[in-house]
């Protein structure tokens, strides 16, 4: 049997940390003295801690790691899960990555002597007429994480009716603010076939900007459209969207490119 103090300072895991783990039921010492209240652990729970230090370096929650333990190690959950987090740590390194990528370039910008959102005026944009599309649609007020799943149903309905796209999908964003936890977004693909699943979108004249890169760097687009469109005496008249002439699902996301439109009126 090993004191607190030893199982502590073999497994580089401190007291505290160790009377949490009691508290929560994460990793109970295998007998407690009542009168004094002492911890004591078997040799045994050696390997047991050593895992739950494994997979908080995996970023696991305790409440993760507490899932694998009462499973008993079972190693096909366990593959699972961590493949899980695999995935996540390899999506955050990317993120990271680009992050890294944006801040040497906006130090180069600095050390030109240029202001840091320079990068602004190299955002172009133009005066486009957008001519009017049949479109299989599907409005729904959603989280913004539930895109992926909409944009599924639609390609499902897309392919099991076999209806003839004629141009890449767009989303239209109806809402009037940005609320991510609850938006008024139409995901559309032009088709051929008119039914009652389409509708007409009709012709409009457009502020139009081509981007190309992350989606999280969109709204720097949109800005310089607003910019543009006040700066040229416009006024918008319609639901901005958007048209996506790569496919994010096989698109590396600095590859992605995006066209952002703005109805407009004189």
């Amino acid at each position: 049997m090993l004191s607190i103090g030893d199982f502590s300072k073999v497994s580089q895991v401190t007291p505290k940390t160790l009377r949490y783990y009691d508290e929560i039921n994460l990793l109970k010492p295998t007998s407690t003295d009542v009168k004094s209240g002492y911890r004591y652990y078997d040799v045994s729970q050696l390997e047991i801690i050593l895992l739950i230090k494994r997979l908080k370096e995996y970023t696991f929650s305790l409440e993760e790691i507490k899932q694998v333990l009462e499973s008993e190690q079972d190693q096909e959950l366990l593959q699972v899960t961590i493949n899980k987090k695999k995935k996540e740590i390899s999506q955050k390194m990317q993120s990271y990555s680009r992050l890294l990528e944006r801040i040497t370039d906006d130090l180069s910008i600095l050390e030109r002597g240029n202001k840091i959102m320079s990068y602004l005026n190299t955002i172009e944009v133009k005066l486009t007429e957008v001519p009017e599309m049949n479109l299989l649609y599907l409005r729904k007020q959603m989280n913004v994480n539930e895109y992926g799943h909409y944009i599924g149903e639609l390609f499902g309905r897309l392919t099991a009716e076999k209806f003839t796209p004629t141009g890449p999908p767009l989303t239209i964003y109806h809402s009037p603010d940005f609320d991510p936890e609850n938006t008024d977004m139409e995901l559309a693909v032009p088709i051929a076939e008119q039914n009652e699943q389409t509708r007409t979108f009709a012709a409009s004249l457009c502020a139009v900007s081509t981007y190309t890169g992350p989606y999280t760097e969109l709204s720097s687009v949109y800005s310089k459209i607003l910019k543009w469109i006040e700066e040229q005496g416009y006024t918008m008249n319609g639901a901005p969207f958007e048209i996506y002439q790569t496919d994010p699902n096989t698109t590396a996301p600095d590859k992605n490119i995006v066209e952002i439109y703005f109805p407009v009126a004189l």
